[in-house]
């Protein structure tokens, strides 16, 4: 009983964390900040998130919906170092057809006003039913907006949220 209540209190904790995390980023939000998140699936929204090295760290039985990539702090260090976690859901379909597919990080540019590519995984692959997938990025000593790409041959891409890196 007492384990069961000390896990509903620490759900409850991290609820309420990122309800007020949720509530802060979207009141102290200013026009100063770039806005220029598109998504490469149509009618999908673009929202924002700050992460900091106190978020949650992605859970594994939390597993995203096809069509959507999700990030979330994993590790931090003493310096501005910091990995992160992002996961998507590939569908190849009923036919199994292989999927070959790689991840981005872009970095928003303050000079340029556009995204730029900070980071890529290289490329990757499966045959068979859907699957989740995984990328652990790192980032260190430079703060700034950033969003992941997850990019799947012949099927076009999908952004993550961007979030904010700050030291």
């Amino acid at each position: 009983m007492t384990s069961g209540t000390a896990t509903a209190f620490k759900l409850l904790v991290a609820t309420l964390a990122f309800a007020g995390a949720y509530f802060g980023v979207t009141t102290t939000r200013s026009a100063a900040e770039p806005d220029h998140g598109t998504t490469l699936v149509a009618g999908t929204p673009v929202r924002t998130v700050v992460l900091s090295a106190r978020s949650m760290p992605v859970e594994a039985r939390h597993i995203p919906q096809a069509g959507m990539v999700t990030v979330a702090a994993a590790t931090a260090t003493a310096s501005c170092g910091r990995t992160y976690h992002a996961q998507a859901v590939i569908d190849p379909g009923p036919s199994g057809d292989p999927v070959v597919y790689g991840w981005r990080l872009q970095r928003w540019s303050v000079s340029a006003h556009e995204w730029r590519s900070y980071l890529f995984s290289g490329t990757d692959g499966f045959m068979g039913a859907q699957r989740t997938v995984e990328w652990y990025p790192r980032v260190v000593d430079n703060p700034g907006w950033y969003r992941v790409e997850l990019t799947v041959a012949g099927k076009g891409g999908v952004l993550s949220e961007k979030f904010q890196i700050t030291c």
